[in-house]
């Protein structure tokens, strides 16, 4: 990696990563908090997600209107999402109103204010979301998996958004008592990337978040999820739907395996992308079953599922099912090819510097190689390390995570005539 890349970590706990690009007369912030859906309180899911929705609509003495007006006024794009693991605040500027935009996301990540009026229109918006979230195929599909793989009680169990009934009981000592406890510097990773110096950028972070206190989030331990002993069928029915969500899911591994090379490189060549891979070519291309047909896996603090998912007609469900079967079945029997591995381990390393080009995808990979503890230098080693998979690795890969016969399989969509196999 040639362009400057700087780390620090202040007094209060807060790790700051500085990256200097002067390709464009541009900056790209990215502030990574432990403080993601996995945290909800118990019976209060959503409160990460309504607590990043609400940190621009007031805070210290600033109201949401004085907060999008000067947002608006400097051109400055500003988002701030819960992940899973994860609450994150993403900011876009040019290069000259950095002093400005940091000293207002101190007082945004510092001192919300949740006002009352704010929150119950940002409630009323997020059940309409749920509501639609509910009669979508693919977004109950991925629930049903979630809540299938994960027992009742494991922080990787519950929907982001979270329930009707639990967003309709959020009140806002919930959403203060969160921040307390969630969001503070300790734990929690600032990145710039763009048009700056390096150390007057490292000074300016420093001079403007030192007086941040607050939560001293250490790195939560995730449990592994039970292990199966058989597979798991679950059907959800939604009326009124013309396609079915298939999802086959596994348990899957920690951003910190020493896997995780292994697995992209089997992930790629299973099918990664929905028009290429082992799973594309016999499921779309060759029987033109699905709409559409993909594996991902979703490596985090803890071991979040692997799974293949497909959209298909419903006479089409048991075939679909069948042929995913069939194509991991070949894969766990046969192996991998050489062209595969030559492919995908080509195209892997290829995409990761890319990745680095533009600020605001620099920000998000440093932010996220330093939070999950991989270090600032892990963009740069990512691709030697995948050059270096073996067939072997990648064969142990799928033997180990590929379990048939341990899986969850879920359908979402028209009630089917028959049980699905």
């Amino acid at each position: 990696m040639s362009a400057v890349t700087s780390r620090a970590a202040l007094e209060n706990g807060l790790v700051v990563v500085a990256r200097e690009n002067r390709a464009a007369k541009s900056i790209a912030i990215r502030l990574v908090l432990e403080a993601g859906a996995a945290f909800d309180p118990p019976g209060k899911e959503g409160t990460a997600a309504l607590a990043g929705d609400l940190l621009d609509r007031g805070a210290g003495s600033l109201t949401a209107e004085a907060i999008a007006d000067y947002f608006d006024y400097l051109g400055v794009s500003f988002e701030c999402g819960a992940r899973r693991d994860t609450l994150e605040v993403g900011i876009r500027l040019l290069a000259q109103h950095l002093p400005g935009v940091l000293e207002r996301l101190r007082i945004l990540v510092a001192e919300p204010t949740f006002p009352e009026e704010e929150l119950r229109r940002e409630k009323g918006q997020v059940l309409t979301s749920i509501a639609e979230r509910d009669q979508d195929t693919a977004a109950v599909a991925e629930m049903a998996l979630a809540e299938t793989i994960f027992p009742e009680g494991h922080p990787y169990r519950n929907p982001r958004l979270g329930t009707r009934a639990s967003i309709e009981s959020i009140e806002r000592r919930d959403l203060a008592a969160f921040h307390r406890a969630r969001i503070g510097p300790g734990g929690s990773v600032l990145c710039l990337a763009g048009d700056l110096d390096t150390r007057r950028a490292m000074d300016l972070v420093a001079g403007l978040f030192a007086s941040w206190t607050g939560a001293r989030v250490a790195r939560a331990v995730i449990p592994e999820p039970p292990a199966r002993t058989r597979a798991i069928v679950v059907s959800r029915p939604i009326d009124g739907k013309t396609q079915a969500d298939i999802g086959l899911g596994f348990p899957g591994i920690r951003r910190r395996s020493p896997d995780l090379p292994a697995l992209l490189v089997l992930n790629n060549i299973l099918g990664e992308f929905a028009l290429g891979g082992r799973l594309g070519k016999s499921i779309r291309d060759r029987a033109g079953l699905a709409y559409y047909v993909y594996s991902r896996f979703t490596a985090g603090i803890g071991a979040g599922p692997l799974a293949v998912r497909g959209g298909v007609a419903p006479q089409n469900v048991r075939k679909a099912i069948d042929l995913m079967r069939k194509t991991i079945e070949d894969l766990l029997r046969r192996g991998v090819t050489a062209a595969e591995m030559k492919d995908s381990k080509s195209a892997l390393a290829a995409s990761i510097p890319r990745r680095m080009e533009t600020n605001p995808e620099s920000a998000s990979v440093l932010a996220d190689a330093e939070f999950f503890g991989q270090g600032i230098d892990y963009p740069e080693k990512l691709p030697r390390l995948i050059r270096e998979v073996t067939r072997e690795q990648v064969e142990d890969a799928a033997e180990r995570y590929l379990t048939l016969g341990r899986h969850v399989l879920v359908v979402a969509g028209p009630k089917l005539d028959k049980e699905t196999p």
